[in-house]
């Protein structure tokens, strides 16, 4: 009875606690025990297993990390399309944990850090915008302050991923604000130090990144904030900062590649006081190459020793050092980019051996990648070095071609077949020595010790540095058979491969190959020596025209090298002798004007007499040309541009009148646009109009005059074939005796242009009638009407009527039968017709005569046809009356473009349109701006941002494209223009297509 009792309580205790247990698993209560049970099941069940996926990816993220510690490191691992493939499904899994306790606990204190590990994954999923929305729903709704900070940091970190940099600035300013634990605070700082790299504010970002280092638990990631620290106090000069950064990583032992750098680094920030210190980081440097450890760093050894020598300027031996360095075949991303660059720099700005730094610059460009950081500023030395080789090259060659053309034939045949016989020589040696080092390397792969030591390094580096095994490495086994193959050939796969003799199908051996070609027969290498020196004779210049052309390529090559010397090199002792070398060389150089302001402002600017010899000389021989009123006036271009836009005005009035036969009051403005405006730059068109004014108003004799001042005055205007071509017609018309003695009167002149007006007149009703006799009915031709059909003919198809011609009548061109009448006779209509042609041949004889009176009597006027005399083309005409008869206004508008014109064919361009759309998506999000690309010249396009409210807005838009996020703000060595103009000023623009006429008016009035 008893045991019967304990046995019912023990039941119904059971029945309690499971009943508890059911009433807790219920999501609607709140009790304490619901509670626990949700919090322990949502944090062990869900969250906990998707928190350690999610740190196991981060990890992952980290360790695959591929660093260049030639710079600072990433702040975050990078993260794109092929990193978010390789964690796809492991992303996958951490949403679904995640979600789970999201779906069945609700009432659990885990809630808001599910939310924040699926915003995670969304994020790595490259979701930025499901990821933002995430984060703020855990902004708004978390009472834990803690979440809710760090769901703020990964909101910054998403903006900053779409660009968004005035939202995550907003993000920062609101956490600036907080109170953050140690976690949220190093990570805000990080996020910070994103956000300046990414702005270029350096200092902001040494100071952020400072700031991170005492909050991280990990030291290994302190040690790579430590490092990225010490890179940009070495960058910024602060090498004493920099060295305590370096120290504290290695008293923390770090990983070996961190250690290894921060030493190295070591010796580039450390005081060289005296002889003892130098010692030490030098044999410190030499104690790193002879560690087995360093291997693969060996060439970024070199590369730090060559640095450490041009601390102390000694140029030749670290020269010596990075050819070291080039020849090792290190790991390190982007090194031998870093070595050819610092080659470059030192024969560049150390050496003055500009030749030797474009080989190096052209190599560095052709192994950096194009995102690396600096990449542009390399193209752009690269460019200008090119440059510089060409023209230099250019005056090597032709001044070696000049001499020898000032040689005797027999002389110049024996220098030609020399050198010819001294290339062959070094292109024997050359095949010699690649024979000897292939044979030398076949050698060594056949001997015992070194497939020992191959085995051994094979067997000690089957697996990657990122933990995959050689033979699932694709690039690896890619890279091997590569090597395989040249050395030994397309061998089969086979027992004793390296015994047995390649197939008679395969390519012989390279040794084999040398040798072959070593071999060549004498009547070939004879020919070949024969062909060459053919060659080298063409290129000398033997005429006198050879000779000219080669003259004004040296000419030609000293100005522009004087100026990449002046403007791109900085070097102005070597532009001064170049420009002295062109004017002594060339004194009648048409360079000569633009050569001596050069050197005018060079002395100037070193403050030096010559200055004045130079100045001199502008005034006294080129006293017209726009550089002697520089030199007196250095605001001359800008002030001059108001002046030209209103000669520009007279000028087209002046042709205006001038069309219109008022030949008195265009003279009039073509003297008032030369006494008021002197210095404007059409006074080539102005004066040649003076001249077709002349021809019409003047005596023959006066014209001849005024041609030979024009051609005298403006020998180089692109007039001047004009000119020649009125000469040439005014001599041919005074041989024939065609020249009028006097002056044209004015009664004359309207007489021949009423003669003109009736002539043409004629011409009219002589077309006209000739339209309206086609119009009707063609007579059939005479032959075929007195043609006599055959008498067993058939009846024939036959269309009469021309194709070109259509008749009123209604006639089926197809079937026509006709029977000859026993003799043809013309009808009536017929008849007509043919008066009515005689009358139309008639009008236009008379029409003809009245032309060549008409022509004969202009000629008599002007001296020549009117064709040859009257100036149509473009140069001496307004560019388009209409269009001109618009002017920029300064008014005040309603909406604003931003334009830029660009060469369409130039590299730096491509996808600018594109670029534009990202960069205001970007930064002007909130404008509305759009972007369209309008063709402007053959080979010139404009890029039109539109619209903005007001001046001020789109002028401070284009002042910002000068900044590095601009797309043109890096932009360098190509011609482009930026400017800004009103919708209506935006319109005469596109009729006028003068791009040059609008700059003078925007500088003139902005």
């Amino acid at each position: 009875m008893y045991v019967t009792i304990l046995n019912t309580r023990f039941i119904y205790i059971l029945l309690l606690v499971a009943a508890t247990l059911t009433t807790a698993c219920s999501v609607e209560r709140n009790n304490p025990l619901s509670k626990a049970y949700h919090n322990t099941t949502a944090h062990y069940n869900g969250y906990f297993l998707a928190n350690e996926k999610m740190a196991a990816i981060e990890k992952s993220l980290q360790e695959q990390m591929v660093y260049d510690y030639n710079l600072m490191l990433p702040v975050y691992p990078a993260i794109d399309s092929n990193t978010y493939k390789a964690f796809e499904s492991d992303l996958e899994d951490v949403v679904k944990k995640a979600s789970f306790p999201i779906q069945y606990h609700k009432n659990s204190k885990w809630i808001d850090d599910s939310y924040l590990l699926v915003g995670k994954a969304r994020y790595y999923q490259l979701n930025f915008t499901e990821a933002a929305q995430t984060f703020k729903y855990i902004n708004t709704n978390s009472t834990d302050r803690h979440t809710r900070h760090e769901a703020l940091v990964w909101l910054m970190r998403c903006f900053m991923q779409e660009k968004e940099w005035d939202n995550a600035w907003a993000v920062s300013d609101v956490l600036r604000k907080e109170r953050l634990n140690k976690d949220n605070a190093r990570e805000l700082y990080l996020a910070r130090a994103q956000y300046h790299l990414h702005q270029g504010d350096t200092a902001a970002l040494m100071e952020n990144l400072a700031l991170s280092v005492p909050n991280f638990e990990e030291r290994d990631d302190q040690s790579r904030v430590r490092f990225s620290l010490g890179r940009l106090y070495q960058f910024t000069s602060q090498d004493k900062e920099a060295f305590k950064q370096y120290n504290r990583i290695l008293k923390r032992n770090p990983p070996y590649d961190l250690a290894f750098f921060s030493r190295l680094y070591l010796g580039q920030v450390t005081e060289l006081s005296n002889t003892h210190d130098k010692d030490r980081i030098a044999g410190y440097y030499r104690k790193m190459l002879k560690d087995s450890k360093n291997t693969e760093y060996r060439d970024k050894i070199y590369y730090e020793m060559a640095l450490f020598e041009l601390r102390q300027q000694n140029y030749d031996k670290a020269m010596d050092l990075l050819q070291q360095s080039l020849k090792e075949n290190g790991t390190l991303q982007n090194q031998k980019a870093y070595s050819y660059q610092l080659a470059g720099e030192i024969y560049f700005e150390n050496l003055g051996k500009f030749t030797l730094a474009q080989a190096y610059y052209d190599s560095a460009v052709q192994v950096l990648p194009q995102q690396a950081p600096g990449y542009a500023q390399v193209v752009e030395r690269k460019d200008v070095l090119t440059d510089f080789v060409t023209q230099y090259n250019t005056i090597q060659t032709q001044d070696s071609l000049q001499r020898l053309a000032k040689l005797s034939d027999s002389e110049r045949m024996a220098y030609l077949h020399l050198v010819v016989q001294q290339e062959e020589e070094q292109r024997l040696q050359e095949l010699a020595r690649q024979q000897e080092r292939q044979q030398n390397d076949d050698m060594r792969a056949s001997s015992p010790v070194n497939s020992n030591r191959n085995n051994t390094a094979f067997a000690s580096n089957t697996t990657t540095a990122s933990g995959v095994w050689y033979y699932d490495n694709p690039a690896a086994m890619a890279t091997a058979r590569s090597e395989f193959v040249r050395r030994w050939g397309n061998r089969p796969l086979q027992d004793n491969w390296r015994l047995q003799n390649r197939g008679n199908n395969e390519e012989p051996a390279p040794a084999i190959a040398q040798a072959t070609a070593t071999e060549a027969p004498a009547e070939d290498t004879e020919a070949r020596q024969e062909a060459q020196v053919q060659t080298y004779l063409k290129n000398i210049p033997l005429t006198t025209l050879a000779m000219q052309q080669s003259e004004k390529l040296i000419e030609d090559a000293l100005f522009n090298l004087g100026k990449i010397y002046s403007q791109k090199l900085n070097d102005s002792k070597q532009a001064a002798d170049t420009y002295a070398q062109l004017l002594k060389r060339y004194p009648n150089s048409e360079h000569a004007p633009e050569v001596n302001y050069s050197l005018y402002l060079i002395y100037e600017k070193l403050d030096d007499a010559q200055k004045q010899t130079y100045y001199t000389q502008l005034k006294q021989k080129y006293p017209n040309t726009i550089y002697a009123k520089l030199v007196d006036d250095p605001a001359y271009m800008s002030q001059n541009a108001e002046e030209n836009v209103k000669a520009h005005q007279l000028y087209d009035s002046a042709y205006g009148l001038y069309e219109q036969r008022k030949y008195e009051q265009a003279s009039a403005l073509l003297k008032q646009l030369q006494s008021h405006y002197p210095h404007n730059d059409i006074s080539d068109k102005a004066a040649f109009l003076g001249v077709m004014i002349t021809a019409r108003t003047e005596k023959p004799q006066a014209l001849r005059e005024q041609l030979n001042r024009f051609k005298s005055g403006y020998p180089r205007s692109p007039l001047i074939d004009k000119a020649n071509q009125l000469l040439a017609t005014y001599s041919d018309l005074e041989q024939k005796n065609l020249l009028r003695k006097d002056a044209p009167s004015a009664a004359a002149a309207t007489d021949q242009e009423a003669q003109l007006s009736q002539a043409k007149a004629n011409l009219d009703m002589a077309a006209t009638a000739v339209a309206s006799t086609e119009n009707r009915a063609v007579p059939q031709p005479k032959q075929q009407q007195e043609k006599k059909p055959e008498a067993a003919s058939p009846a024939v198809t036959i269309s009469e009527t021309p194709k070109a011609v259509t008749t009123p009548e209604t006639v089926n061109p197809v079937e026509v039968k006709q029977e000859a009448p026993a003799k043809p006779a013309t009808p009536p209509t017929a008849a007509k017709e043919d008066a009515k042609q005689q009358e139309v041949a008639t009008q236009q004889a008379e029409a003809r005569q009245a032309a060549q009176v008409e022509q004969q009597t202009n000629a008599a006027i002007t001296q020549a046809k009117p064709e040859d005399l009257v100036v149509t083309d473009s140069e001496l005409a307004p560019r388009d009356a209409s269009a001109d008869s618009l002017q920029y206004s300064t008014d005040q508008d309603s909406i604003y473009y931003y334009v830029i014109a660009y060469p369409s064919n130039s590299p730096a361009f491509k996808d600018m349109r594109e670029k534009y759309e990202k960069y205001n998506n970007t930064y002007y999000k909130n404008q509305n701006l759009t972007v369209e690309a309008i063709r402007y010249e053959r080979d010139k396009v404009i890029l039109v941002t539109r619209a903005f409210n007001n001046f001020k807005i789109a002028q401070d838009y284009n002042i910002k494209q000068k900044g590095p996020l601009a797309p043109v703000g890096r932009i360098r060595g190509v011609d482009f223009t930026t400017f800004v103009i009103s919708s209506a000023n935006y319109k005469i623009f596109l009729r006028k297509q003068d791009l040059k006429d609008y700059l003078n008016f925007f500088r003139t009035n902005y």
